[in-house]
């Protein structure tokens, strides 16, 4: 069976063995809670960390798809945050609006903020497309590309499962 073309990336990715490390935060979820990357990450055996703000359209839209893949990655061990820009520094109308949305598309999943300033803050400003979508490995490594779109394409939805189906094969030894 010969591999798609469009694997050589990750396949080059991997033999450099450059794995970008996905900034460190420590921030809180919109109920308060703290959450650390290091933990969040070494718990699962892959994390999806969703960007996305309350005014974007394919944002919103994919939200339900995207709680609904957080249910199913739960029975493998994964996980899926998402960080919505605008909640960033603990932005109290921000994250009411936030809440808000997330409640009227049914998304149970953790949503975190974090300071502006710190990495993972600098980190969030220099994404231009939205929704963004990582897929993060047990070490805190970014797998793949980032996944620009929504998920509810077929493209982003396939890449996204592959990087899924990979970082959980490699979390498997």
């Amino acid at each position: 069976m010969s591999m798609p073309s469009d694997q050589s990336g990750a396949d080059k990715m991997a033999e450099q063995g450059s794995m970008q490390k996905f900034p460190a935060f420590e921030g809180k979820d919109l109920d308060g809670n703290t959450v650390k990357s290091d933990e969040l990450f070494s718990g699962n055996a892959v994390t999806i960390v969703n960007f996305w703000f309350t005014t974007c359209n394919p944002c919103v839209e994919e939200l339900a798809e995207l709680d609904a893949l957080n249910k199913e990655l739960a029975e493998k061990g994964g996980s899926l945050i998402g960080v919505n820009t605008f909640t960033l520094d603990g932005d109290e109308e921000a994250i009411s609006e936030a809440k808000d949305v997330l409640a009227k598309k049914g998304a149970t999943y953790q949503n975190v903020y974090f300071d502006s300033d710190g990495e993972a803050g600098k980190f969030t400003t220099n994404i231009f497309a939205y929704p963004t979508t990582y897929v993060v490995d047990r070490n805190g490594n970014i797998v793949g590309e980032p996944i620009v779109g929504a998920i509810t394409e077929k493209k982003q939805a396939e890449t996204l499962q592959k990087l899924i189906e990979q970082t959980l094969a490699a979390d498997m030894g």
